[in-house]
């Protein structure tokens, strides 16, 4: 089984996830608690024999995989900017890849520039701080207004 086959399966609000056997299409819910833990795919066995492969995802929003070219620039250094290709996006937050080796530091506060690449290329300006650095790769949530919520990126989510 490749990486590829695994599915990802999002937690309810409830804290529960839903197995569905690929092979039968069995369903049962149970509590994701005993998961939050678990690094990696979790191996989950049916009723009907067969053992699947399943990612499950604790994350309070969508995750899509993405590959848009930006900007960051760094809020407590005026003038430090860097190129980066966004990875990943939700509406918490992204994961990008700068072009070189970063100085950027969890807790640290920027600002991201990008466009979306679907037939509305809207320009996405987001402050952020930045949660984890390792090697290149930064990942940052988003550091909006409570409560407020920007419709260009939702549709885009909302887009598989």
């Amino acid at each position: 089984m490749t990486g590829t086959d695994i599915k990802k399966l999002y937690v309810a609000a409830d804290g529960t996830v839903a197995f569905i056997c690929p092979r039968c299409g069995s369903a049962r819910k149970e509590s994701a608690q005993q998961y939050k833990e678990h690094k990696g795919p979790v191996k989950i066995d049916c009723t009907c024999t067969n053992v699947y492969e399943v990612q499950i995802e604790f994350r309070k929003f969508y995750r899509k995989e993405t590959n848009l070219d930006g900007l960051y620039f760094r809020s407590s250094h005026s003038g430090d900017w860097g190129k980066m290709v966004v990875k990943n996006l939700s509406m918490g937050g992204c994961g990008f890849k700068t072009m070189k080796t970063t100085t950027l530091v969890p807790g640290e506060e920027i600002k991201i520039e990008f466009a979306l690449d679907d037939r509305t290329a809207a320009p996405i300006k987001k402050k952020a701080i930045v949660l984890e650095v390792e090697g290149q790769y930064v990942g940052c949530k988003f550091s909006g207004p409570p409560g407020s919520y920007d419709a260009d990126l939702g549709f885009y989510l909302k887009k598989l």
